[in-house]
């Protein structure tokens, strides 16, 4: 078995739990009750043409066991909200990623962004789960979906006021997509059943992407000039995760990925 069967499969049993201690009605009344005001960041699209980077509290993933265990997630989410992120991610996945929801919940009484549940989503229970803990989107993976889950996943999504994050790896997983209408598409140059990442996959498969839905790129960015590529070839936001938690000062490094592309344009710029 994979590493994504692996986290799937825990996932459901994960799952099973949860519904017994908490069943849907009393999860969606939580939801409802949750106070938080929703931030889009389909307007932070609208608002800049600058990479936006959704920046990503990890503390470990199945390639790397110690990215930063240590790491308190309302301190990074307030490091990297001073640094201008667009967005922040949480990884709520509690065995390969050491995730919880409670570092959800603390983030989202702690930051003004807009905050992406990062999860392996695979039932509707998981959305109300997402509204009930904060999150303004989630994360929805092609490969694990059948199209017409993928398909009842956004339209419930949609329902709750959650913006989707539709994630795919490769040509075959967006025809998954088929006509979705998801909010944001993210291409992962991390193959998930191995965890490897090449960055040249993002450039290789920008001819096939749908010009409407704003593109992500995923995974795989150490340094600014990765995102300047990424930014001249159509890319509009960019999740970094390792390359931000490894660094002692956040906010530094998220304002030299949010003006990647103005340093690319006047280094190229012609002398006037």
């Amino acid at each position: 078995m994979d590493i994504l069967s692996q986290i799937v499969s825990r996932t459901r049993d994960i799952l099973e739990t949860r519904k017994r201690e908490l069943p849907l009605a009393d999860l969606e009344a939580a939801a409802r009750a949750r106070q938080r005001p929703h931030h889009a960041l389909t307007a932070a699209l609208a608002a800049s043409t600058d990479p936006l980077v959704i920046a990503e509290f990890k503390r470990k993933s199945p390639s790397r066991p110690n990215i930063n265990m240590e790491a308190d997630p309302v301190a990074v989410a307030k490091a990297y909200a001073a640094g201008g992120a667009a967005a922040m991610s949480i990884l709520t996945e509690p065995d390969f990623f050491a995730g919880s929801p409670d570092d959800l919940r603390k983030v989202a009484d702690a930051v003004s962004i807009p905050l992406l549940r990062k999860d392996f989503v695979i039932d509707r229970y998981q959305l109300h789960e997402a509204k009930a803990w904060g999150a303004d989107l989630v994360l929805l993976i092609a490969r694990i979906l059948e199209p017409s889950q993928l398909a009842e996943l956004q339209a419930e999504a949609r329902e709750l006021g959650l913006e989707t994050l539709c994630e795919i790896h490769n040509l075959d997983e967006y025809e998954r997509v088929g006509d979705t209408p998801i909010d944001f598409l993210g291409v992962n140059c991390r193959d998930l059943k191995r965890f490897a990442t090449n960055l040249d996959q993002l450039i290789d498969i920008v001819p096939h992407l749908p010009k409407a839905t704003p593109w992500v790129a995923e995974s795989g960015i150490h340094a600014p000039e990765d995102v300047a590529r990424l930014h001249e070839v159509g890319y509009r936001a960019y999740l970094v995760g390792e390359y931000l938690m490894k660094s002692p000062d956040p906010s530094a490094r998220l304002e030299e990925l949010r003006t990647a592309n103005r340093s690319s344009t006047s280094e190229t710029a012609p002398p006037s």
